[in-house]
């Protein structure tokens, strides 16, 4: 088993993204014993070389030596030929991965988690201050009450009856 590692720019053409087997398969796709099948990376098969009329989304185009998509996925090409005297079963996988520019910083899944650790410990404590000063002004205006009820119509800090 094969494993290609490309980027979507590497393989991407004006026609579309452009899958190539590896040359030293290419006397294998011509043999009338072997058979071909592109694959999705679940498994599904998507196109058959030697039946270029059913092609299933993404591929627009295929032959015995590629496949053109038109969309940049991960993808499964294998060999399996059944001859008198041998028997060949070959798979190559092709994984591939979207470059973004270079002046765009990549999102990653760390990133991700230091963002939403920053932002926990920013809009935590906030709303912890919040709460504790809303609850604070409601004692205070509790104590108010309590003070009126005690004192009468008087004022707490002059110990003076108002009228």
């Amino acid at each position: 088993m094969d494993i290609i590692n490309v980027t979507c720019s590497e393989i991407q053409t004006p026609a579309g993204f452009l899958y190539v087997i590896l040359s030293v398969l290419l006397n294998h796709t011509n043999n009338p014993d072997c058979e071909q099948s592109w694959l999705l990376e679940d498994g599904r098969l998507i196109a058959v070389p030697s039946d270029p009329q059913k092609l299933i989304d993404p591929v627009i185009s295929v032959s015995s030596d590629r496949l053109v998509t038109s969309l940049c996925v991960n993808l499964n090409h294998e060999i399996r030929c059944d001859s008198a005297g041998s028997h060949l079963s070959h798979k190559t996988m092709f994984r591939v991965r979207n470059e973004t520019t270079i002046s765009e910083p990549m999102q990653t899944p760390e990133s991700d988690q230091l963002l939403w650790l920053f932002a926990l410990f920013i809009i935590v404590p906030l709303i912890m201050f919040l709460i504790y000063f809303l609850l604070r002004k409601r004692k205070l205006r509790c104590f108010r009450r309590e003070a009126q009820k005690v004192f009468g119509n008087r004022d707490p800090q002059s110990a003076v009856r108002m009228i």
